[in-house]
């Protein structure tokens, strides 16, 4: 799948992380439009030129966690599709991410291809 011209957003509250998986999208060939803090740091950001087809959010961040960006995000931004990326692997968390509205879970343990794979499912046109 051909990931050119793909917008994504990161918001992750260490600036390791952020940046690591900026360049890892980069090389990719995902175009890196935003990058926050927190999710108000991505609202405050946020606009019509500037929204990502696609949005990772950590899940927890101090200011406002990923569960409150997430629901914001469907509220405002109805048309951005969202990963919840955490470093926990814990169940409860995934169901709860996915019930406010992300699209896909992806752990900061797993693999980073898993990352990928969720990436480039989201492309993926409906019913494919």
């Amino acid at each position: 799948m051909n990931s050119l011209g793909t917008k994504v957003a990161l918001v992750d509250d260490s600036p390791v992380i952020r940046n690591g998986i900026q360049e890892i999208l980069e090389l990719w060939g995902y175009k890196i439009v935003l990058t926050a803090i927190n999710g108000k740091d991505l609202l405050r950001q946020l606009t019509t030129v500037n929204a990502p087809d696609i949005c990772i959010t950590d899940l927890n961040m101090p200011v406002m966690n990923g569960f409150e960006t997430i629901a914001a995000l469907k509220e405002k931004w109805p048309g951005i599709k969202i990963i919840a990326f955490s470093m926990t692997n814990n169940p409860c968390e995934e169901i709860r991410a996915l019930q406010v509205g992300a699209h896909a879970f992806v752990s900061k343990t797993d693999s980073i291809i898993e990352l990928q794979k969720v990436l480039q499912d989201m492309q993926q046109p409906a019913g494919i």
